[in-house]
Parts: structure tokens; C-alpha cells; sequence
């Protein structure tokens, strides 16, 4: 046998380390589980059924182990008048799980800036010089900023929003611009915060509105009547969509034309519905759908950077595994993104709100014994516990998106509907597929349980 020379052995051995560590930087990180059992496949398809057969849910399940589907289940209709059922290629509107895309595009925009530093008015010259323009885009992403949401205002769903800006053109503001100048500036609050920014959580869509303005504003250079290239929905679309090959997700226009788009429904007695600013329709479908309404008209276009996306599974799949590479964020944006930063005070789970993301930490070891969770993350170790990420998105006043990345484990939970009866299915079922997933057992809620005992 022919040996080969040490200096040529320590040269191949040096090459075959190299590509060794090419491949792992390439290559997602490897995650410490992904089996998930035949058995708690058949529990999973067990508790789907049964909010199915109920029919308290429409929609689309989807689980995912590494790249593999390991359970899929439609039901209920796409639309009902045309008598389509949901598939896997069924386009669900996905609501503040628009705020993760954002962020990542604001983080890739911002790369080597402080977050921390950085603030409102050092990126948009037209708001106004008070105590909100000094909130840092760190307290935007964050959720700690105490601008107002915009989402109580009954009127910004059906007169605001539009392109071009329709209002005082002497503003010289787009549509976006015009809408935060209205309802983002803090001017209805003193010109300052509601409480010292980075001092606690406050869900407001307003600080995603701004982040999608300061993302048009670096792209155009400018402010005002911009070329349509710089608007957010191109962005997005240049910047994460048609690299990862979404071609099935994009930002919802109501005059689009979209192939397998759900339609929204929601059920007649729903609480929300009497403050819905459409008008429903006075009767439900034909039987077995008598009691369920069309969705109510309200303006997509408000919803803007905050949640006027709309996705597939498995658009939303190609997202999900592109996190756990370096093509859209890289390590260290991703650091940043899935960070703890603001507890959201929930006194059912140990949670925080991070880049566009909300970041809950489990026992995994027990069911219902929720982890120390300090308001300050960084004053316990959190380690010891499994993080998850996880989203509820919503859009008035039918689809409810819970997109759910179990990434310790490299597994991916999606609960698409397009059916709103209580606002609280889709949750329900994510939850119960995370317990058979954590735990090996549903966990079901006293209050999920109501909602199929009065279906």
C-alpha cells in the first residue's frame, strides 16, 4: 500500500476541516431534536379532528420537522359560494406576522448601526421635534416605545392609508407618512411617550407602522410621493420574498387579483362583530354554514408593515427554515431578533417580546409550571429552560395565522384560518399541538374546551 507524506497528509486533513466548516456555516444549525413520534402524530390528528368536525375552525395544519412535513390537514372551505375546499395551496392574510419580516428588513437595512442609539427622528425629517422622535428604533422593534396604537382608532380602517397621500399635499407625505402623522406622532398625548421608553411592554402597531416608513424612507432617499420600487410591499418582495422563493406571499391589495385566496368569514354572534366598520352581509351561506358571515370590508392597505401580508404554509415554510441559515439575518441579527427584551406580563406563560417575535420560554419537563421570568431576562438564567418562538396574527375579522418555530428542535407548527367564530381556535390548536409536541399529551384549556362544548 502507498502511504502518503505527512506535509501532504496535514494538507488534505487541513482541506477536508475546511470544508467541514464551509458546510456548517452554510447549513442551518443543528437543532437536538427532531423526531417527532408516530404516536403523538396520531394525538396531533386526534385534536385537529375535533375542532374540524366542530366546525369552529377553517383553515390549514401544518407540522414540520426539519424540512419534512410530518402531518398536514385541511378543512372547512376556501370560499364557500364557490364550494373550494382549503388546501395546501390555500392563501391565508398572515396580520403582525408581518412584523417579523419587517424587522428583519429594518435589522438588514441598519446592519453595523446601534439599534439601541439609533432613533425615530434621525430617520423620518417629517415628524414632529418632540419627545416621541427620540424613542430608538430598539424600543420600536421592542414593543417599549409608549407611542400609541393606532388599532383602537374606528376610522384608520376606512379612510387612511391610501397612495397617493389624499390629504394636506402641502405635508408633502405618502400614504404611510400621513397615516403616522395622524396617529403615531404622540401629539394627541403631550408630544411624549406614555411611559419612559424601555420601561415595559406596550403592544402597539404603530411601531411597526414607523418601521415600515423608515424602511421606505432609507430606500427612496426621500419622503413624499415616492416611485412605487420603494414602497414597503416591493421591498419586502426584493429583499426576502423572491430570495427565498415565496412566490406564493406578498402585501394584500384589496383591488388584487389573487389566485387560491381564502375568503374571511366570521361567525354571526361574534363579539366583534358589531364594531366592525364594514356591513356584513344580513345572512349567513347555505346550510351547514347558515350562521356564518362574509367577511365585513375594511381597508387593507391601514394595516400596511404591521399586517398586510398574506401567505401560504408553504411560503411560510421556506421563511422558517431560511432562519436557521445566514441568508436572510445572520448570526448575530438573529441574536438580536429572538432575543428576550420586554416581558409581556402574561400570567399563563414566561414571555417577552423580541425583534417582531413573541419569545416564550417552557419547562420542558412539566407541563404548567411556568419558568421564573423577571422582567429584566437578564437577571436569571433562562438557558435552563426551551425557548420558542411564536406568533398569533390576526386580520379583521376572519384570519388568525398562529406561526410558531420551536427552534431547539428545528420544528415548525402552523395554524392558518380563515374562520373566526371565537378569535381563539387557531391558538387553541397550536397550543395543543406545542403539548403533544413538549409534552406528549393535548393539555387542553378549560377555555378551548368550552369553545367545542358550544359549538
Amino acid at each position: 500500500m502507498k502511504w502518503l507524506n505527512p506535509s501532504r497528509l496535514n494538507i488534505m486533513v487541513m482541506c477536508l476541516i475546511s470544508l467541514a466548516l464551509a458546510s456548517c456555516l452554510q447549513n442551518k444549525s443543528t437543532a437536538k431534536d427532531t423526531t417527532i413520534t408516530a404516536e403523538q402524530i396520531e394525538k396531533i390528528d386526534i385534536s385537529v379532528r375535533a375542532y374540524c368536525d366542530a366546525m369552529v375552525f377553517f383553515g390549514t395544519i401544518h407540522v414540520t420537522s426539519a424540512d419534512k412535513v410530518v402531518y398536514e390537514y385541511h378543512c372547512g372551505p376556501q370560499n364557500i359560494q364557490y364550494d373550494i375546499p382549503n388546501s395546501v395551496k390555500s392563501k391565508h392574510r398572515i396580520g403582525s406576522n408581518t412584523k417579523a419580516f419587517a424587522a428583519a428588513i429594518l435589522m438588514r437595512m441598519l446592519k453595523g448601526k446601534d439599534l439601541r442609539t439609533e432613533t425615530v427622528g434621525d430617520y423620518l425629517p417629517w415628524y414632529p421635534k418632540n419627545q416621541c422622535a427620540d424613542v430608538t428604533l430598539h424600543n420600536l422593534l421592542s414593543m417599549s416605545s409608549g407611542i400609541p396604537d393606532y388599532s383602537n382608532e374606528v376610522e384608520v380602517y376606512e379612510n387612511w392609508g391610501w397612495r397617493p397621500y389624499l390629504y394636506d399635499k402641502e405635508l408633502d407625505l405618502n400614504g404611510p407618512e400621513g397615516f403616522s402623522n395622524r396617529f403615531c406622532t404622540c401629539e394627541d398625548q403631550g408630544g411624549q411617550p406614555s411611559f419612559a421608553q424601555g420601561s415595559q411592554y406596550n403592544y402597539s402597531n404603530c411601531n411597526y407602522y414607523l418601521v415600515g416608513n423608515i424602511i421606505e424612507q432609507l430606500a427612496a432617499g426621500t419622503q413624499g410621493d415616492i416611485d412605487r420600487s420603494f414602497w414597503f410591499s416591493n421591498i419586502l418582495k426584493e429583499q426576502i420574498l423572491d430570495p427565498l422563493d415565496m412566490s406564493e406571499s406578498g402585501s394584500f391589495s384589496a383591488i388584487g387579483i389573487y389566485s387560491n385566496m381564502t375568503t374571511g368569514y366570521i361567525y354571526k354572534d361574534n363579539q366583534y362583530l358589531p364594531t366592525a366598520n364594514g356591513r356584513p352581509p344580513e345572512v349567513g351561506g347555505p346550510a351547514p354554514y347558515e350562521d356564518i358571515l362574509v367577511n365585513p370590508y375594511s381597508n387593507p392597505l391601514v394595516l400596511y408593515s404591521a399586517g398586510d401580508m398574506y401567505s401560504t404554509v408553504g411560503d411560510m415554510q421556506k421563511w422558517d427554515q431560511a432562519l436557521y441559515t445566514n441568508q436572510i439575518l445572520d448570526e448575530a441579527q438573529k441574536l438580536a431578533a429572538f432575543a428576550p427584551y420586554q416581558n409581556t406580563g402574561s400570567s399563563s406563560e414566561c414571555e417577552y417580546y423580541g425583534y417582531g417575535w413573541f419569545v416564550t420560554y417552557i419547562d420542558p419537563n412539566q407541563y404548567g409550571k411556568v419558568p421564573d421570568c423577571p422582567d429584566d431576562p437578564s437577571d436569571t438564567n433562562l438557558r435552563k429552560y426551551e425557548k420558542f418562538l411564536q406568533y398569533s396574527g390576526s386580520f379583521p375579522y376572519s384570519w388568525v395565522t398562529s406561526f410558531n418555530r420551536l427552534i431547539e428542535r428545528d420544528q415548525n407548527i402552523k395554524v392558518f384560518s380563515n374562520y373566526v367564530k371565537t378569535g381563539t381556535e387557531s391558538d387553541c390548536i397550536a397550543h395543543e399541538i406545542r403539548s403533544i409536541v413538549f409534552y406528549n399529551d393535548k393539555h387542553r384549556t378549560e377555555a378551548c374546551q368550552t369553545v367545542l362544548d358550544e359549538a
